[in-house]
């Protein structure tokens, strides 16, 4: 299950998603200023700064699929199976020391591969660290040990510069971060100014619905097996590390913030090698090169990123941009992934009566500037090229593979994504639905035209009592094409980032149960 994938650190990617649906608001640095200048005072004058804090998040979800086919009408796959989920946590606070360790325990009706009933009840049961870290923070300064999850920029759908973390993509469009093992330093020199420095030794890989080696072989036309892909070890790299720092301005009117990251790409580049050889044809058989091995290894990338917020008047502003800058030699060179610019620009604001509606509009994109849109895209086969030199070929293969494999399959996309809730009746119900819209532009449209991708999770959160919620939702998954010359409407199921949910379109139950408890002296 997904847990024991995050556990081994084993993730393929299939599918890169542009947008998050439903991420929480970064978190703000300056927090952390007002406290440790508090728990320092408190330590100097010596007494009543112990606090032990419990806390609980549990949740039972059922999950009835709505996608019908012969394949597909069964509770598999991570975001279908039916399970009792439960993250419990522990904070110890003493002085300017603080101890965080949270965990997750997960039980399900289905085994591993939530396709078969367990034999016995307690193979379904799974447990997995969360949030686990010490952290020392006198006055202005924290210093920070252990499994932790970062929240860059601002934004609240999609953030541009929160690449800290990899992701759990297996639960669908809003994946879980994956904690990493981390040092974390944060200087606040002043009121207004907090810098923040990150290093990430190994830094594991996202989880993905599917394997990409096996997403290589499909894709060989024949001429690859299993044993001819493999995975470079670039968890055992030291020279793989991670680090980044940040610098945020805080002011009454304005936050600022400008960061860095020297990061490894979170999907993976085909070091291909090939062979001379024939192939068979009805005019019999023609000399070619084919792929003889294919080596999977997360490259180099430089990210640079800043953000901005605001609040005129009841509305809340922001813009968020990041450039991702990979280590190519040059915009011909079609073994490296090539660089991409991101950007998010939202605002928020709450309406009605006692501002009981809340509303939420983001515009979101990304833009490949050296996208080479005369490549194949994600619907393509690699085949052979017949009478091909060498070098040419090595090249035809690294077109067609490196933008399939980073699904890279277009030089624009266009979006933007929604949230509105409204409470009724002092929060008893509260109707809610949050939706992303995904356009592509400068693509391959010689065989289809992609008509955008389309996420939507209406929901009715029922909350009878504080901390408790019954939920009725759906989670709804499309992307749609025309093939050339056809004026018929499809569903891509298998290729697109987000067409790859559609199977697993379901509609949930769910009911949650929150509590904390805190213990002082």
């Amino acid at each position: 299950m997904k847990t024991k994938k995050i556990l081994a650190c084993a993730a393929c990617a299939l599918a890169a998603m542009s947008f998050v649906i439903a991420e929480e608001n970064s978190a703000d640095l300056f927090a952390g200023a007002d406290a440790s200048v508090s728990d320092s005072t408190s330590t100097e004058t010596g007494k009543g700064n112990f606090t032990l804090r419990l806390s609980g998040e549990h949740e039972a979800g059922f999950h009835l699929p709505v996608y019908s086919d012969d394949n597909n009408w069964k509770y598999s796959g991570s975001i279908k199976q039916p399970q009792f989920s439960n993250d419990l946590g522990i904070e110890v606070e003493d002085g300017t020391v603080k101890l965080v360790s949270h965990w997750g325990l997960t039980a399900g009706p289905l085994g591993e591969n939530a396709s078969e009933p367990n034999s016995n009840w307690a193979d379904s049961l799974e447990i997995v660290p969360y949030e686990n870290y010490v952290s020392w923070h006198p006055e202005r300064m924290k210093l920070s040990f252990g499994y932790q999850v970062f929240s860059w920029g601002v934004a609240d759908r999609k953030n541009p510069t929160d690449n800290l973390n990899p992701r759990d993509y297996t639960v669908g469009a809003s994946p879980d971060k994956i904690p990493v093992l981390a040092a974390d330093f944060v200087a606040y020199p002043s009121d207004s100014v907090s810098l923040e420095g990150v290093f990430i030794p190994v830094k594991g890989d996202s989880t993905y619905p599917m394997d990409f080696a096996g997403l290589v072989v499909a894709n060989g036309a024949g001429q690859l097996s299993s044993s001819s892909v493999s995975y470079a070890d670039t968890l055992a790299d030291p020279d793989k590390f991670v680090a980044g720092a940040k610098f945020n301005y805080n002011s009454p009117r304005i936050d600022l913030s400008l960061d860095y990251l020297y990061d490894l790409d979170q999907f993976y580049t085909p070091d291909i090698t090939v062979k001379a050889g024939y192939v068979p044809t009805q005019a019999g058989n023609l000399p070619a090169y084919l792929l003889d091995s294919v080596t999977l290894e997360r490259k180099r990338i430089h990210r640079f990123g800043g953000d901005a917020k605001t609040t005129i008047g009841r509305f809340g502003l922001w813009l968020e941009a990041a450039y991702s800058l990979t280590e190519n030699s040059g915009s011909s060179d079609y073994s490296i992934r090539k660089s991409k610019f991101e950007y998010t620009l939202g605002t928020d604001a709450n309406f009605g009566p006692n501002d009981s509606g809340y509303i939420n509009l983001q515009y979101i994109g990304a833009w490949t500037p050296d996208y080479d849109d005369g490549t194949a895209d994600a619907t393509s086969v690699i085949v052979y090229p017949y009478g091909a030199t060498e070098s040419s070929a090595l090249s035809y293969y690294e077109r067609k593979s490196v933008n399939l494999l980073g699904l890279e399959t277009q030089g624009l996309m266009q979006g933007a994504t929604c949230d509105v809730k409204y409470e009724l009746a002092d929060g008893l119900i509260t109707p809610e639905i949050s939706g992303a819209f995904m356009m592509p532009f400068q693509y391959d449209d010689s065989a289809v035209t992609r008509l955008g991708e389309i996420v939507l999770n209406p929901e009715i959160d029922f909350k009878p009592v504080d901390s408790f919620h019954i939920k009725l939702g759906a989670d709804l998954y499309y992307a749609m094409y025309k093939e050339k010359g056809s004026d018929t409407v499809k569903l891509n199921t298998s290729s697109d980032p987000v067409g790859i949910y559609t199977p697993s379109n379901n509609i949930y139950l769910k009911v949650v149960y929150k509590w904390n408890d805190d213990l002082r002296k």
